[in-house]
């Protein structure tokens, strides 16, 4: 048997007492953990500073082992594979992978990693943190990867595969200022506004506007003679263009026109009749009140049993004086421009109607000729157009 001499016993305790006062002063154990540079570990093992890490990098295609950590990939324009070793022989390992600013290539990590047969980095800069849980490689973290939409842009994108949006039966939202502004249901239905007030565009991309985002348009009609029709005569003087004055001491002077209610009509709604005029003052007149007389009668076309025409509705507007020759007049041809319900109306109705002036009427004080520019009906469109030929 060896002896040990005197001497080396004192080497040994040297030895020995320098160990207890590293482990004294750099290590703490307590009941529920280890700790480096700390006396009270909160987890199994803890340390209380840096921890330092192997950096490796890297220009050709490398199979990575147990000697690399931190994998610096600086491949340039060249593509180049990083091959993860067995998973099954290194439980716990993990690998941190990133591609240089420089490096525009792909890095295609070579391994079934969250059950998808290789990774491949595709951004300058892209980094991915993967660890083995004994059977499956698994991302821990992946900066700018595809999946990750950048707000600077996206390259090297695949449409077939880089999208965004949802892989199950959940709407995309779109907000700003923490506000929807478009929602994307999974049944395709589009919406862009607010709940109530948006245009919503279908799956098959016919387009509705709902709630305060329907708009206004005219239905410009032209004005037939008829009966004690009204007269052409020039807009002023003796020559130039004329238009139909409803003149002064006729009786009553008229024309008619019809019309068809379109199909980017919001079914249902109220439509406005005006009348634009201007007033002649033939003679000197220029004091005295217009009375305008809208007739009509309104009936839905229906093509299983055809309706009848209801009885003729008038209304009345009186326009008080003066007024000046030539002075284009527009005028609601309802009181207060309450316009014309159309509860119960759909798209291709019809109106049979009739404008006309009675000079002799008590109301109508105006000396004077009145010539139409024009008339026409404001109505609210909620499409632009209506999914089939008779039915909106």
């Amino acid at each position: 048997m060896e002896t040990i001499l005197p001497k080396h016993k004192n080497v040994l305790l040297f030895v020995l007492a320098v160990l207890f006062f590293l482990i004294s002063c750099f290590a703490g154990k307590a009941q529920n953990g280890v700790g480096i540079n700390t006396t009270t570990p909160k987890s199994n093992f803890e340390v209380n500073g840096s921890l330092g890490q192997t950096v490796t990098t890297i220009t050709a295609n490398t199979t990575l082992d147990a000697t690399q950590s931190v994998v610096i990939s600086n491949n340039g324009a060249t593509a180049i594979s990083v091959t993860l070793p067995d998973v099954t022989l290194c439980s716990g390992r993990i690998y941190t992978i990133k591609k240089t600013a420089t490096s525009t290539a792909n890095v295609t990590i070579i391994g079934t990693i969250d059950g998808i047969v290789n990774l491949v980095l595709k951004n300058t800069s892209e980094a991915v943190t993967l660890f083995s849980n004994g059977t499956d490689w698994k991302t821990m973290s992946n900066y700018n990867s595809p999946s990750s939409w950048r707000v600077t842009g996206n390259a090297s994108t695949d449409s077939s595969t880089n999208y965004i949006g949802t892989t199950d039966a959940q709407a995309l939202v779109l907000k700003t200022n923490s506000t929807t502004r478009v929602n994307i249901s999974s049944a395709g239905i589009t919406t862009v506004g607010s709940a109530a007030n948006h245009v919503k565009i279908e799956s098959d991309g016919f387009m509705t506007l709902e709630g305060s985002a329907t708009i206004f348009d005219d239905m410009r009609v032209t004005l037939d003679k008829g009966s004690n029709s009204a007269a052409l005569d020039y807009l002023s003087g003796s020559s130039g263009p004329q238009i139909w004055f409803f003149r002064n001491n006729q009786a009553i002077e008229a024309m008619s026109f019809t019309v068809q209610l379109p199909h980017s009509w919001k079914e249902g709604t109220t439509i406005f009749p005006h009348i634009h005029w201007v007033p002649k003052n033939n003679g000197g007149f220029s004091t005295g009140n217009v009375e305008w007389n809208l007739e009509y009668s309104w009936v839905n076309y229906d093509p299983t049993t055809p309706q009848v025409f209801p009885a003729i509705t008038t209304l009345t507007t009186v326009v008080n004086g003066p007024f000046t020759a030539s002075a284009n007049m527009i005028t609601s041809l309802t009181a207060n421009d309450i316009g014309i319900s159309g509860t119960g109306k759909k798209i291709s109705s019809i109106l049979i109607c009739r404008i006309w002036r009675d000079s002799s009427r008590a109301a109508d004080t105006y000396a004077a000729d009145t010539g139409v520019l024009s008339l026409d009906f404001h109505y609210e469109m909620d499409t632009f157009g209506s999914h089939s030929e008779f039915v909106k």
